[in-house]
């Protein structure tokens, strides 16, 4: 029987990384929040991270949705006006996008992911 763990330190490096990345931005965005999206987004960004821990596909999906959603929300921020928290939280998460879409990411997870 497998443990459920939160952190897994076996993963590719861009995996790993993306997974911390998540559970900062979901305790950032549950202490200053993300505009109307509210507790979701925190929970949504937790349970992928959560997922990608535990070398789930669905926490695959989850983590790459949660953190695809708020970097179109602020490319619209940006749209109207050019916002330098909006530009470096840009940055930040369409760093977390990039790695969880990166080519070694995309295999590890079609090899090992269940």
């Amino acid at each position: 029987m497998q443990q459920m763990r939160l952190y897994n330190r076996s993963l590719p490096q861009m995996l790993n990384t993306a997974q911390l990345l998540l559970y900062l931005n979901a305790v950032l965005d549950l202490f200053f929040g993300l505009g109307g999206l509210g507790i979701l987004m925190p929970i949504a960004e937790a349970a992928g991270a959560f997922g990608l821990a535990n070398e789930k596909k669905w926490g695959y999906w989850v983590a790459l949705a949660a953190a695809s959603l708020p970097v179109l929300l602020y490319l619209l921020v940006l749209g109207s006006g050019l916002y330098f928290t909006a530009l470096v939280s840009l940055l930040v998460r369409g760093v977390v996008v990039a790695f969880l879409l990166h080519p070694s990411s995309r295999s590890y997870k079609t090899i090992y992911f269940n």
